[in-house]
């Protein structure tokens, strides 16, 4: 059976930061689900989200720096996606600032478009947005993993989190 377009899969797993949930549209990610709380929806999985949650946790675990998953980030256009193919350069244990990414990005003068393009980022993690910081160092704002505030205390903290993660496991 086909998937229609309005089929989506995914799976919950529990991490310690927070709970996941990869969402596929039968052949491609399209997002990552993160929260505090456990989601109320069983879960559906196919090929794609399973074999997401296995790379997310072998990620986790510092067994994997690069992820190679299908995907389509869901509402995206083409522009958005030129930031986030980007953003997915940026590599495994470093940082770089917004005006940095905004450089890479062929926008030298656009680092607020380079943290707009971090903080709608459907597929967080996986385009490394928590590698972007601001140019005195300071983290800069963080939606991963909860509807809290980007300048909440927690979110800040599972930014440093994988930013540490990353920087132990090189």
């Amino acid at each position: 059976m086909t998937p229609s377009a309005h089929a989506f899969y995914h799976i919950s797993f529990r991490t310690a930061f927070g709970f996941m949930r990869p969402v596929s549209d039968g052949s491609h990610l399209i997002r990552l689900d993160w929260d505090q709380r456990p989601f109320e929806s069983a879960d559906r999985e196919d090929d794609v989200s399973r074999e997401t949650m296995r790379q997310l946790q072998a990620y986790l675990s510092g067994e994997l720096h690069q992820f190679n998953l299908p995907m389509r980030p869901e509402g995206k256009s083409q522009a958005a996606l030129a930031w986030l193919n980007v953003m997915a350069t940026i590599p495994y244990g470093t940082t770089m600032t917004y005006a940095e990414y905004a450089a890479a990005a062929g926008k030298p003068k656009a680092s607020r478009a380079a943290g707009t393009a971090c903080a709608r980022n459907p597929i967080p993690i996986i385009y490394p947005c928590h590698r972007v910081v601001r140019a005195d160092g300071s983290l800069g704002n963080y939606g991963g993993g909860s509807d809290l505030h980007p300048t909440h205390p927690d979110n800040l903290d599972r930014k440093q989190s994988l930013i540490d993660l990353e920087r132990t496991q090189r």
